[in-house]
């Protein structure tokens, strides 16, 4: 009895480690990986490059035009803090509207540039240091958020969530989608946010995922409970069969 119970629990680790890496093929890796940053090297350049798409992306706008805005600013060379700083406001909001951004496009050119503003008044223009003053996990989230004429909190767990695994005190809550999505895959059993990071985090160590990283899982994660679990569009969803909670809604009818 005891064999079969150990035999059971390691199929269960190899499925979830299975699911995890799936997950992430599925539903694409990190917003920064697809836009060519590279954050694991912590160059202050990339991470503010980084910042400026999390502002875009966390913005509500079409993640196509936002990721097309980001592009044009990068073609007009506008992905530097002192660049964006003393860029015309005119330059910035054609950059915005050529790519598709409308609706919102003063908004996100304002936050973009007061937040840089403070970025290179309080900071010397370096994001690096950002980190480095924050006293922890917490108090970077306050001075991040408090760029300017305050950084939108979405945009904030965006920027955040991919800077897990590169700034030592980016440590931000699991999101609910990203919580909702673990549990119906079954990947994890805990009812609190601040244990499931440490389930999920277990969970992805123990398999091998051919250099993606755990921010990417967890991206991952809250593209799947935004886009289906929270929805209920389970007929859709591209992990429906591994879904905990789809099987067990099947089983009782």
């Amino acid at each position: 009895m005891l064999k079969n119970s150990v035999l059971e629990q390691r199929l269960t680790e190899a499925e979830m480690g299975a699911v995890c890496s799936v997950l992430v093929t599925r539903l694409g890796g990190s917003y920064s990986r697809l836009l060519g940053l590279k954050l694991g090297g912590m160059e202050s350049d990339e991470t503010f490059k980084w910042f400026v798409a999390a502002v875009l992306l966390g913005s509500p706008v079409r993640t196509g035009s936002a990721l097309s805005a980001f592009r044009e600013m990068e073609r007009r060379k506008l992905l530097t803090p002192r660049g964006l700083l003393e860029a015309d406001e005119t330059v910035l909001y054609e950059a915005l509207v050529i790519a598709g951004v409308t609706g919102y496009t003063r908004r996100i050119a304002g936050v973009l540039h007061s937040a840089v503003e403070s970025l290179v008044n309080d900071y010397d223009g370096d994001i690096n240091r950002l980190h480095f003053f924050a006293e922890d996990g917490e108090n970077l989230v306050v001075r991040v958020r408090e760029l300017g004429n305050k950084v939108p909190r979405r945009a904030v767990a965006l920027f955040l969530r991919e800077m897990r695994g590169v700034w030592e005190k980016a440590q931000p809550g699991l999101s609910l989608s990203a919580l909702e999505a673990a549990r119906c895959l079954g990947v994890i059993d805990s009812a609190r946010a601040g244990e499931a990071v440490d389930q999920l985090r277990s969970v992805w160590e123990r398999g091998e995922h051919g250099g993606r990283t755990y921010a990417e899982f967890e991206v991952a994660l809250v593209r799947l409970g935004e886009n289906y679990c929270s929805m209920r569009r389970c007929v859709l969803c591209p992990r429906g069969k591994l879904c905990v909670s789809r099987t067990a809604r099947s089983a009782s009818d």
